[in-house]
């Protein structure tokens, strides 16, 4: 009777588990309101390169344009634009334009604002988008050493050039993402994020967030079912 020498096979490894979040942490930063101003920074640089190119000093429309970016950019970090108050403001402007076009006052508001000519000069333009580069260095390098760190286990709060720490245990922690001003959403996606732990008397508000949303994903794949989410 013949033996079957065939060896057996190997048996097969068993799969590794992977890991439900490849995240090992998410590191959150609190912007000042000053990071709003983006946007006259941006114009501030164009008017002035367009002003040094122009022969005239000062013409057209150019100081009334930049003047009406950094009016919005003021009412942006003077007021919070809630969902309410964005709609109310988009139905008052309809109305006005309405009641304008019935009432044909329109042309005079256009001649009123055509007849602003701010003039401000290459170096007011050039100064300002100076001013704002700084200011926004300072920002970054400060955000380096003053920012939030989510882990699986432990939130940790790093402050100053000597990193000092203050840690809190993931163990009953809750989080609420808000977003109370629809104009910063726009301009930067930016929110604010609250943690609450019974172990702190008080919640703890991260302040203007940038990418909240992205930011919010990244925390709920790290600390899982501990997810609150408020609109």
């Amino acid at each position: 009777m013949s033996e079957d020498t065939t060896p057996a096979a190997a048996p097969e490894e068993a799969p590794k588990p992977e890991s439900s979040s490849p995240i090992q942490s998410v590191v959150v930063r609190a912007y000042p309101k000053i990071i709003f101003f983006w946007l006259t920074w941006i114009v501030s640089l164009i008017a002035g390169i367009i002003e040094a190119s122009s022969d005239a000093a000062g013409t057209g429309q150019l100081g009334t344009i930049w003047m009406a970016f950094f009016a919005f950019n003021l009412l942006v970090i003077s007021f919070d634009f809630s969902e309410v108050i964005s709609l109310m403001i988009l139905a008052f402007l309809g109305l006005f334009v309405f009641a304008g076009l019935y009432f044909d006052f329109l042309p005079f508001v256009g001649d009123f604002f055509s007849s602003l000519k701010l003039a401000m000069s290459s170096t007011f333009y050039f100064t300002m988008f100076g001013l704002f580069t700084i200011i926004y260095v300072i920002v970054f390098i400060k955000t380096r050493f003053d920012y939030w760190e989510f882990r699986h286990n432990e939130v940790i709060h790093r402050r100053g050039v000597f990193a000092d720490l203050r840690r809190y245990s993931t163990e009953d922690l809750r989080w609420f993402k808000e977003v109370p001003d629809v104009l910063e959403r726009i301009l930067c996606g930016a929110g604010r994020m609250i943690l609450t732990t019974p172990r702190e008397k008080h919640p703890i508000v991260i302040q203007h967030v940038l990418g909240i949303n992205r930011i919010d994903e990244k925390v709920a794949d790290i600390l899982g079912v501990k997810r609150v989410v408020m609109k």
